[in-house]
This record gives C-alpha cells, structure tokens and sequence, in this order.
C-alpha cells in the first residue's frame, strides 16, 4: 500500500465523497438535485483532482521524505512529504498549483501541475547538490509602473500609497517558480526612482518608470542580480541611473549593465555560487540613434496633419560648434540636420563637448547608452564588448551574456543579435539571454552553448495578446558544465505572471519551439520594414529542440520524431489535422486545400494558469455578471463561457486584447522585399449552443497598428468595425459555427487591417424574451494556401478544402517528446 501523507485540501471544507477511479481519487461536492441547484455550473461545485507525484534521484532511485510544498489558493503553502517509495498524492486540487520539491543535498525543483496531470504519476528528477553545482533561473522584461500604477480602468495593482505590497501581489502567483534556485536574473527595464514626470527624458516615447518600493516585488521573486543594459535605464537621465543602482543597492540586489560612466556600465557583475565563480556582463545595443536618424532636415515636407505634439520637430534653432579643427557655423537648423552634422563631424570631435553642446539646443535627441560623456546602458560594440566577455571569462568558471537587442515584437531574431550573441560565444560566453523584443524567440545552440534569444515580458503591462506569453529558463550547472536547462512557460494574465500547465504550456512551448526552427532571420529591407527573410544555418549552429515533460520544455539537441500523415477534408469543408497543442506540422501537398492555425490560442476555457483561482475564461474580458465561465460537457473539454441576455437585455464579450494579424511571416532578402508565403484569409470559428435563435454575432474591432516611425507616438486606428449574424439552433445541442473574413475585408482607404479585435454577443430580442448563448473552442484562424507553405514546419492545425471536390492533405508532424 501506497505511503500517503495528508495535507488539509485545497478545496474549503464540505461534505466531500470520494470515488475510486483507476487509482486516482477523485473529489467532488454533493450537490443536492432534489431541492435544486441555481449555480450547479459554478465550477466550484464541479470535479477537483489529485495528482500522484513520484520524487527521484540522478540515478532514478526513489527519495523517501523529500518535501513537497504545494502553491494553490494563495493560501500558506500545504505542505507535503513523499513516503517510502517516493510517491505523494497531492489531494483535491480545484486548479492548477505549482509544487516546489525539495531533498536534503539536492537542488529544488518547481513543478506545475494541472488536471492532464491525474492520469498518471508525475515523475521529478532531483539533481544532488554536489560541490560546484547549482541552479540559476533566467526571466525577461520587467517593471512595475504605468498600467500597473494607473490602469485603463478599475482598481490598480500597484496602488501608489502601497506599491511595495502590490508589486509583491503582482508577483505571488510566480514568485515561488521563480525563487526555486541559486541565482536568480531579470531585465530590469525600468528606472527605479521617485522622480516627478517632468525630469523624463525629452520627447523620448516610452518612459518607463517604477517606484522605488516596488522592489519590493524583486525580492518577493528572489532577484540576485538585475540587468540595466537596456533602452530604458536612462528614461530619466544621469539622475534616474543613479536612484535606479541606489534603490537596488538598498535593497540588496546587486546590478549590471548601467552607470555614470562607459567604464562604469561596462563593470560586470561578479558571483561565487556553491564554490563557482560566477561573471554576468550585460550589453544592448538599442542606442537612440535610429530615432535621431528619423527626425525630419530641412527637405523634409512638413505634413499637412503635423499635430501640436510633433511640431517641433520642424522648427529651426540655432547651433553651431567650434573647438579645435572643428568649425561648425551656427545657422537655424532643424534637429535631424544638427543630428546629421554631429554624426559627420563626430570623428574629429571631443565627442563629450560636442554631445553636451548639441544637447543644449536640441534635448531632444536621444541617447540611452553610456558614452558621450555621460551615463546610461553599456552599450554593445564589436571592437570592445568581446574582448571584455574573453577577460571576464578568463577570470570567472561560468559567464553569462545578456544581451538587449533585436526587433521589437518579431517573433524571430533578427540578423544583428544572433551576430552579437555568436561573437559573445566565440569570445567565452557559456550561455547568451535576450531581451527586448517583448515576445517569445527562439533557440539555438552554437558550438554547443545554448543561446536563448528573447524570453518575451516578464512582469510587463503592454497590452496586445503575443506580449502575454513568456518562460523562465532554468539552468543547471557543475561548473561551467551545462547540466540540463529547461524552460517553465508563462502567462500574464492580468498582468500578473503565471504558470501554465496542460495545452497552454505546450502551445506557449510550441511557439518558442517553432520560432527557433524557421531557418530566418528578421532585418530592415531598403524601404525601411522589418521583414523576416532567409538566413542560412551557419557553421556550429543548432536550433534548440524540446521534450516536453511535466508541463514544462526540456531543451535538447535532438529533434522530436517525425510521422507522415494523410488527411482526407471533404468538398468544401473544415477538418482537424488530430495534432496536439505544442506540435509542428509541415505540409507537404494539398492542391486546393488551406492550413490552419489558431491566432488566439485562448478560446478552449480550461483552466490551465497555476494562478490560484477558478477561473478559465483567461483573457477574456468578462466584466458583467452576465458572463459567466462554467463547466459541464463540451465537445472539447469541460469548461464553457456563458452569456446570459436579460428581458429586454443585450450582452456581449470579448478578447482582453488585439490579435496581430500578419499579412505575411517570410519576405525574400534584399532590396525591397517580397513576401515568400501565400496571402491569408481568417475565420473565427466556435462551437456554440444556444435558448433561441437568431440573436447571436461575432463582431470585429480591425485596426491598423503603426509603429514604424521612431520619432512619433505609435499610432493605432480603428478602420472598420465588421458584424456578422451567427446561426445558433435552439435544440440545446452544440453547433460548429464559423464566420469567414478575407483581406479585402479588413481593409480600408485609411490602412491596412493588421490587427483585431474579437467579440461575441447575443443581441436584445424583439419580443423582449431573455435569451443565452454558450461558446467553446473559440479559434480565430489564419489560413494560407497549403502548397506555398512546405517550406518549414508550423503550429497548423487546421485543413479546408476550397474547392467542390474530396481532396487529401499529406503533412510531416513532429512531436516535441
């Protein structure tokens, strides 16, 4: 008989039975039909699980007595041990929770845990804490200001009379993942002062600032050393690089990458973790310049729309410099010829006293990194930055690059990174971490070191939905030996991270997964746009590869295995391609047929966030108690959203966030490029049940998002607003509904639709009856022609047939374990 330990349950206390189900105890409360049940949908009356967790050794030799501290409702952790054999049943979970395990001389490891997990016993390797071994985890962009403090509507998460408890609050969910190791890193990618909004850096366009409480939050997360080497440790000039070393330095977390000085920014930090010397050297080389290359000279035709906002940016003022065998005439110049000048001139200039004069006129200019005289980010430059990774190397056991770079929100590294993290390897760097794109990149090995291109936002407050998606990288050492790293995937939901577990984590391993595998890079073509667009494999160099294993990513060298499979899709119909979230597919012919692959990822309403709630209606903006997340049978699971339309009432919901709509994902290289990949078309597709028919829509908010020119805010337009009648039968049966939308409806005169919102409603009635509608496996789809896309392997899961004839889909699938 199993060794079992009880801890108090993680549901509140009532009359519980239990039942025998193929050795796995499942709880549920008693739910008293006789005298009816008006919430009998309220998941808190439905199923819980348990979840049998087996502790192991290096060897695979049980660890008796290992401790098992369980994260769940937010409560104190419950607190668990395993018996003889191992083995510890973790009773009446009513959500995903996150475990952290632990053994006397062995390093800790957390573990997410979510209802996929009841089906068999979950096994956790403990790696023995010899000398020279130790853990470190890495996580990406960070601060704890702007929505955070001042929300778009609502109560604010960090409330300014208390932001030390609400970064801790922001944080809690993860802070127990994140705490679980020996060293702990983050992008710091804010200045931490108390300085008044008006000392801002001039006319730079985001201003990133937390308080110099929240802190707090960073040691709730257990942060050993934060990395400054980024576009925002100078938001606030010379001043907030100081508050922001000071603030950390009071609260006993030591730094990289920023300072007064060149010199001083390019100081590394330096460790002994478990008797190995530890060096973290930081670099970015997000410098400013691009955005004063932008600014408009005196050829420059001023816009008839100009707003008072970007007017200055056409006025002349007068500056001129002379110092040595330099002589600039001063003359009225707008400030992109004064930049235009500096740069020409800059080679025989004390660059200091020329910086400091330009300045004087034209403040608004930008610079972020150290140099030039003053403070900032340590900036990145080929001729210097290696030789200084090659003596930190020669001087520590294990070095860690950081680098700050790339392009923001592509979702592929771009050229000049994977240059930079290349040279930091060849140079003695043993693993290289980026940041800045604010989503997910890829992974790569290059002579045999792991480089981790971006791991996306961290605790960050940007609001489109492929910002949301993040990871911690664990990595476990003996020295400057790489014993294993892994990824644990995240969510911010809400703005608060959170484990995910089931098919969020394999969707959200699945992206890094794929992004890392295309055989491309992102750079800017001739016109200016960043385009994704050929790159070769070059010499020593591997993507990163993934076993995914309790719901976390195991990083490898080894592919996945490969199966071919043939899909028959009916004239003129949808079909499932039967493959599992976090699986890629390669199509290789389809004449006459489409892929498919799901935008949103968010439309299955599981709970999956280790979050402490009962809630899984994630990302999705239910703010009336007309919507309602249930549970019963669906097609697809057990969770639903409920929308309930009152007498005489309308209600309707909708997507937390804009979904980027890509007209195209590969360009070819140089000049102008041309796209590689077939125009799309989308669909929302759902199943749906429905009290009555006729009062049911989709609706779609579509937008154009523009961010291509650096010297003005980012400009977001809705173009159209698109409503289409969606047929719900009222035979309290569930339908397959979908709604199809094409280019040329998305976009207008104004611009083209490259983002969407998405919307779900039941209109009032006319007879002024109330009416519902239920909705499940909501997808928003993009569809490209299956032939121009067997070119590389992609998260498709989807086949439609477009013509009147049965045609058959042939695909390669490769599985990630």
């Amino acid at each position: 008989m199993k060794h079992l330990r009880w801890a108090k349950p993680v549901l509140g206390a009532s009359t519980l039975v239990a039942c025998l189900i193929t050795g796995l105890i499942v709880t549920f409360r008693v739910i008293d039909v006789a005298n009816g049940c008006a919430d009998c949908g309220d998941p808190r009356h439905e199923l819980g699980f348990s979840v049998d967790l087996r502790v192991l050794d290096e060897t695979g030799r049980a660890l008796p007595d290992a401790s098992v501290r369980l994260h769940g409702a937010g409560e104190n952790p419950v607190r668990l041990s395993t018996g003889p054999d191992g083995t510890v049943r973790l009773h009446a979970l009513r959500g995903p929770a996150v475990a952290v395990v632990e053994a006397p001389d062995h390093l800790p490891e957390p573990v997410p845990l979510g209802a996929a997990d009841a089906a068999a016993p979950v096994d956790v390797k403990l790696f023995a804490r010899k000398a020279n071994r130790f853990a470190m985890h890495s996580a990406g962009d960070v601060m704890f200001g702007r929505r955070y403090v001042t929300p778009d509507g609502g109560t604010p998460l960090i409330p300014p009379t208390a932001a030390d408890r609400g970064a801790e609050h922001v944080v809690s969910a993860i802070a127990p993942v994140f705490s679980a190791a020996d060293l702990r890193t983050v992008n710091l990618e804010s200045v931490v002062s108390d300085m008044p909004p008006q000392q801002a850096y001039p006319r730079k366009r985001f201003i990133l600032q937390s308080a110099t409480s929240t802190t707090a939050g960073l040691r709730a997360l257990g942060v050993d050393c934060a990395v400054l080497a980024n576009n925002h440790s100078r938001d606030f000039g010379d001043q907030g690089v100081a508050d922001t070393r000071a603030a950390l330095g009071k609260a006993g977390i030591a730094m990289v990458g920023a300072d007064a000085t060149a010199d001083g920014a390019a100081v590394p930090h330096r460790t002994s973790i478990n008797g190995v010397s530890v060096g973290i050297a930081g670099f970015t080389s997000v410098d400013g310049d691009f955005v004063n290359g932008a600014y408009p000279t005196r050829s420059t035709p001023r816009p008839p729309d100009t707003t008072s906002d970007e007017a200055w940016q056409y006025e002349e003022r007068n500056w001129g410099y002379t110092n040595g065998k330099v002589t600039l005439p001063t003359v009225p110049r707008r400030i992109g010829e004064a930049w235009q000048a500096y740069v020409r001139i800059g080679p025989d200039a004390d660059h200091a006293a020329l910086w400091a004069s330009l300045v004087r006129v034209y403040p608004e200019l930008q610079d972020w990194v150290a140099r030039r005289g003053h403070g900032g980010a340590a900036e990145w430059d080929p001729a210097t930055s290696p030789a200084q990774i090659a003596a930190l190397a020669a001087q520590n056991q294990l070095t860690v690059v950081q680098l700050h770079a790339g392009f923001q929100f592509q979702d592929v590294a771009s050229d000049n990174v994977r240059d930079m993290a290349h040279a930091a390897i060849d140079a003695g760097a043993d693993v290289v971490i980026g940041h800045h794109p604010h989503v997910l990149q890829g992974l790569e090995w290059y002579r045999g070191r792991l480089i981790v291109y971006s791991l996306g936002n961290f605790v960050f407050d940007q609001n489109f939905l492929a910002t949301f998606s993040s990871a911690v990288l664990r990595t476990v050492w003996e020295g400057d030996r790489l014993l294993e790293a892994r990824l644990l995937p995240l969510e911010l939901v809400n703005y608060r991270p959170v484990a995910v577990t089931g098919e969020a984590a394999r969707r959200v391993l699945g992206q890094i997964w794929e992004r890392g595998l295309v055989p491309a890079a992102a750079s800017r073509d001739t016109t200016g746009a960043v385009r994704v667009q050929p790159r070769q494999a070059e010499p020593d160099t591997a993507p990163g590869q993934l076993v995914v294993e309790r719901n976390t990513g195991r990083i490898t060298t080894v592919a996945g295995p490969e199966t071919t499979r043939k899909v028959t899709v009916p004239a003129g119909q949808v079909a499932e391609l039967g493959v599992r979230a976090g699986d890629l597919t390669r199509p290789v012919a389809g004449d006459g047929v489409q892929v498919g692959r799901d935008l949103f990822g968010w439309g299955g309403f599981e709970d999956d966030t280790a979050d402490g709630g009962v809630d899984a209606a994630t990302h999705w903006h239910t703010d009336s108690s007309a919507e309602a997340w249930r549970t019963g049978p669906t097609p697809h699971g057990r969770g639903f959203l409920q929308l309930d339309a009152p007498p005489g009432g309308s209600v309707q919901t909708r997507a937390v966030a804009r979904i980027a709509l890509p007209r195209h994902r590969r360009y070819t290289a140089g000049g102008a490029s041309r796209p590689l990949d077939p125009a799309p078309s989308y669909s929302m597709r759902a199943m749906v049940r429905g009290s009555s028919a006729g009062s049911a829509y989709f609706r779609f908010g579509v937008y154009h998002f523009d961010d291509s020119n650096p010297t003005e805010d980012p400009k977001s337009d809705l173009l159209t607003t698109i409503t289409r009648a969606v047929d719900v039968p009222a035979d309290g049966g569930w339908h397959q509904v979908s709604v199809d939308l094409s280019t040329a409806d998305l976009d207008a005169a104004d611009g083209t639709g490259n983002m969407v919102m998405m919307y779900a409603g039941v209109h009032r009635r006319s007879d002024g009856q109330s009416t519902s509608l239920e909705i499940d496996d909501v997808r928003f789809v993009e569809w490209r022609d299956a032939n121009g896309m067997t070119g590389s392997f992609g998260s498709i899961d989807l086949a439609r047939n477009t013509t009147s004839t049965s045609r058959e889909l042939s695909t390669v699938v490769r599985a990630p374990s």
